[in-house]
């Protein structure tokens, strides 16, 4: 995947990403300087570096903080397969399984720092959206079957012509 190419075409960035590219940015200030920090001192093991002077090479197929993170955002986004984000952006899926646990990390150390991170707990929720200035809310949800009513006249009244899950 381009990514500067795909930043050219909003609406098909916000589909690979659920941002626009003026969000991304505004995500990427705060994303970049992290991971910049924790790629001097760490490798992408984990363990400290003995020298803290890292560049990245001229010649990396993830060149820049901006890929790294629309990488990332791509993974979760899609939910691929390993095997298919390496064939994607060009590397290995080794490269991929080591790449995304730190970026992942950063990336919920800059969603923590902006009060971003997601609420696990019911009454924090309630908290939370009881402060929030829009009182109506959406949410996309998963389409599930509904029991059949075992009587003949029940279900004639609940029938509504809609999709018909097959066995």
């Amino acid at each position: 995947m381009n990514y500067l190419a795909l930043r050219e075409r909003p609406t098909q960035f916000l589909a690979l990403t659920s941002l626009l590219p003026a969000e991304f940015d505004d995500l990427l200030t705060d994303f970049a300087p992290r991971w910049e920090r924790h790629q001097r001192y760490h490798t992408l093991d984990g363990t400290r570096r003995r020298i803290p002077a890292h560049r990245e090479r001229a010649n990396a197929t993830l060149s820049g903080t901006d890929t790294k993170l629309f990488f990332l955002l791509t993974y979760l986004k899609t939910n691929s397969l390993q095997e298919y984000q390496a064939a994607s952006f060009g590397v290995s899926q080794t490269r991929v399984s080591r790449l995304t646990g730190p970026l992942l990390n950063v990336l919920n150390q800059t969603l923590a720092a902006r009060g971003l991170s997601p609420v696990r707990d019911g009454a924090q929720l309630a908290q939370r959206l009881a402060a929030h200035p829009d009182k109506i809310f959406t949410y996309d949800g998963v389409e599930r079957g509904i029991p059949r009513n075992a009587d003949r006249e029940g279900q004639e009244e609940e029938y509504s012509a809609k999709k018909k899950s097959i066995p």
